[in-house]
């Protein structure tokens, strides 16, 4: 169609498409001559071939939108089958699906969107499940049937028919208007889903004209089409000012029904306000007071509103008015564009997801003040993925969450995963307050992973990020250190401690391994401590310990001659120091067997009592390595401040490697009969994570992990163990092994998080 009033002279291209094409392309049609009645007057069809109706060919491409059956008093299916019919009039399959079909006849399947490419026919077939049926003598209308033996392949011949004609009927909808049909829907969906953005109020604000009287109220005139949130309000005003935003129902009068009232704080210019306020379907936003701007008597746009010279009350009658132009805009988005939108802003009246968005996620920047802030802002603020540099946690971490990862002096904080009525800092010390009042000391009796293997540094082990977060604001303790030997893999330089002069191992001490100073050798070490002493054997022929501190004269010498006694302690050697130095230990007139070390970090003044640690590992062992000669020197040795050894178990994986579970479980036992009859007040344990394959290689008769596991968790059960359930994580899937088997940084900072996780929520 075309008209020129006036102007250039039209031009008819001739291109158009006949109105048989555009039926086709977009209208539907129905093909099947034979009437549907099922078993009245309808004969059952016994054999399985395809039936396919002539008429069902076409030249474009075309849809099954609906189909009709012939079927019995059972539900069944129908075989579909969509063939091509060749040049020489063999069929050609191109597609095949089964649908479920209701019982009865004229069964109706709608909602079917199977494509019929041009070329080719549709045939049924039945599939043995209900009852099909034809109708007996000549197929009305002169029509005829075609059907093959079997589903067809390729250029499969095709039998003619003009009797028995099988009763179903199919409706094709043409190519575009099915794509239509279905865009329309689709697009509905997305809109519900997605969601859309509806600006309400005055374009292009400014930010002059006159003040609105005081508490002056509008209402706009536009009602929200779907559930949402006004995310945003933009004000022009000229100065500061406190205003409310409604949420309304508009009712007969007209009156308003008062849904919410949120304020907000207005500022000079044209301000945008983020905010998340629900409203519902045919609800209003409304705005009170603030001195905002309005034109008088200027509204080019007409856009109207209901005003009210005073605030909004449930009840309060509106006037309509499209005199004036008022400089509001409420920003009311739906679906997933509100959910964006709201987690963008912190949800702004607020989820607490953004509120540290703006902390340097690479622990450089100072983020104190932003966490502060949004302490205060929210009960549960969101830390987001990165490193937070601090120099205090707000509230001591009080409801803070999330992967984050907060460092307060350069000290990791840990907060929970997921939102937590507790914090971690104080949940953890009130589970070990008892042991924190009565000087217990908390003593990790493990293998290499406990010991050193393979965090970058003596810090970055899980251990020690328990011992620091735990007297974090109190002091900078070391664990005790009982692995001081010089024949190791895992050298004591690595936690900072180096020796001079001539060293050897001893056969002594926790680990039965110590270290052994001939006469001129010292150990030496860097940091802060207020305390340093060791725990040493006292025997003939021994000499005397130095302590010194930058190289000044000794402060404290101890004499380690005299008849055997193992495990003697040397303090409480306070040092005289509260500055980093260089602390030395030298043994002179004789050698001297040195079992353990302790360097306790200077304590803050006022600050609570500390949680004292020890470290007890070795590379290799197992739960039998632990005998009774060594335990007894960790208990000996956890007891130098007054207090009792609260063992940490973290044995097993080496166990795994070919002992017997029925062996695990007895040496277990020997290990807590020996705590307990050193009456520790409580026993934890940690179970062992589970190898990679690389492993496997390594198992003696097969792998033997979850044996083993089972055994170890069987038995800590039944002795009432509190174990902490880290192989419930997957370590190899989530990067958090080096080599398949130890921690790597994220391995071990993951391993103390969910051991003070635990221990705060159920120890």
């Amino acid at each position: 169609m075309y008209t020129v009033a006036a102007g250039p002279v039209a031009v008819d291209t001739g291109v158009r498409a006949s109105a048989a094409e555009v039926i086709a392309l977009i209208g539907s049609r129905t093909v099947g001559p034979v009437l549907i009645t099922g078993s009245v007057g309808g004969t059952a069809i016994s054999n399985d071939s395809v039936y396919y109706w002539p008429s069902s060919l076409s030249a474009v491409d075309e849809y099954l939108s609906g189909l009709e059956l012939g079927f019995g008093a059972v539900a069944g299916t129908i075989h579909i089958v969509i063939a091509h019919v060749d040049g020489d009039g063999t069929l050609s399959l191109v597609s095949e699906q089964t649908i479920p079909v209701v019982a009865g006849p004229s069964s109706v399947n709608p909602g079917l969107s199977i494509l019929k490419p041009a070329g080719s026919v549709i045939g049924l077939k039945r599939t043995g499940v209900g009852t099909w049926y034809y109708t007996a003598g000549a197929i009305p209308n002169g029509e005829s049937e075609w059907f093959t033996a079997v589903v067809p392949t390729s250029h499969t011949a095709k039998t003619i028919s003009t009797n028995n004609g099988p009763q179903w009927k199919a409706t094709f909808t043409g190519e575009i208007g099915t794509k239509a049909r279905a865009a329309y829907a689709t697009a509905n969906e997305l809109i519900d889903i997605v969601g859309t953005e509806l600006e309400v109020g005055w374009p292009s604000l400014v930010s002059t004209g006159t003040d609105t009287p005081a508490n002056y109220s509008i209402v706009m005139q536009t009602p929200v089409p779907t559930d949402g949130f006004i995310t945003q309000v933009d004000v022009g005003a000229d100065g500061a000012g406190v205003a409310l935003v409604y949420v309304v129902e508009v009712l007969a009068g007209p009156t308003v029904n008062v849904i919410s009232t949120t304020p907000v704080t207005l500022s000079s210019g044209v301000v945008p306000i983020p905010l998340s306020i629900p409203i519902e379907a045919g609800q209003y936003p409304a705005i009170s007071g603030g001195g905002y701007k309005f034109q008088n008597s200027v509204n080019p746009q007409g856009i109207p509103a209901w005003i009210k010279a005073g605030t909004l009350s449930n009840g309060a009658t509106v006037a309509n008015s499209a005199q004036h132009r008022y400089e509001v805009r409420f920003t009311i988005k739906t679906g997933l564009v509100a959910d964006a939108a709201r987690a963008l802003s912190g949800g702004a009246r607020n989820t607490g997801m953004n509120l540290l968005a703006d902390a340097d996620p690479n622990g450089v920047v100072d983020a104190t003040a932003i966490f502060a802030s949004g302490a205060a802002a929210h009960p549960n603020p969101y830390v987001p993925p990165g490193s937070f540099a601090l120099t205090a946690m707000p509230k001591s971490g009080d409801g803070f969450w999330g992967p984050g990862k907060p460092f307060v002096g350069g000290r990791r904080f840990f907060v929970p995963a997921r939102p937590s009525l507790f914090n971690l800092y104080d949940g953890f010390r009130a589970k070990m307050a008892e042991h924190i009042a009565n000087n217990d000391v908390l003593c990790l009796i493990a293998d290499s992973i406990g010991h050193w293997a393979l965090a970058s540094n003596g810090p970055e082990h899980w251990f020690n990020l328990v011992t620091a977060f735990a007297n974090i604001g109190i002091a900078a303790d070391e664990p005790g250190m009982t692995a001081l030997r010089p024949s190791s893999t895992y050298t004591p330089a690595f936690y900072g401690v180096t020796t001079s002069g001539t060293v050897s191992t001893g056969s002594r001490g926790p680990l039965g391994e110590s270290i052994i100073l001939a006469d001129g050798a010292a150990l030496a070490f860097t940091g802060a401590y207020e305390q340093v002493d060791v725990h040493y054997t006292q025997d003939a022929g021994q000499g005397s310990l130095a302590f010194a501190f930058n190289g000044g004269a000794a402060y404290k010498t101890v004499n380690a001659a005299g008849a055997l006694a193992l495990d003697q302690y040397s303090g409480p050697s306070l040092t005289g120091q509260a500055a980093s130095g260089n602390f030395t230990l030298t043994a002179g007139g004789g050698p001297v067997e040195i079992t353990g070390l302790i360097r306790l970090g200077v304590k803050i003044a006022g600050s609570r009592p500390r949680l004292r640690s020890l470290r007890a590992s070795h590379g290799s062992y197992t739960f039998a390595s632990f005998n009774t000669a060594r335990l007894t020197s960790a208990i000996v040795q956890a007891g130098y401040a007054g207090g009792k050894i609260v063992p940490i178990l973290a044995l097993g994986i080496n166990d795994s490697f070919g002992t017997a579970p029925a062996t695990i479980s007895t040496n277990i036992s020997a290990v807590l009969n020996t705590l307990e009859a050193a009456a520790a007040p409580r026993i934890l344990a940690m179970l062992p994570t589970r190898p990679s394959p690389a492993w496997d290689g390594s198992y003696t008769g097969g792998r033997t992990y979850d044996a083993a596991l089972g055994a170890i968790r069987q038995t800590y059960r039944s002795r009432n163990v509190l174990t902490i359930p880290i192989d419930g994580f997957d370590y190899i899937n989530a990067g958090a092994y080096q080599e398949g088997l130890h921690f790597n940084d994220v391995g071990h900072d993951s391993n103390a998080l969910r051991f003070i996780e635990y221990v705060a929520e159920r120890g």
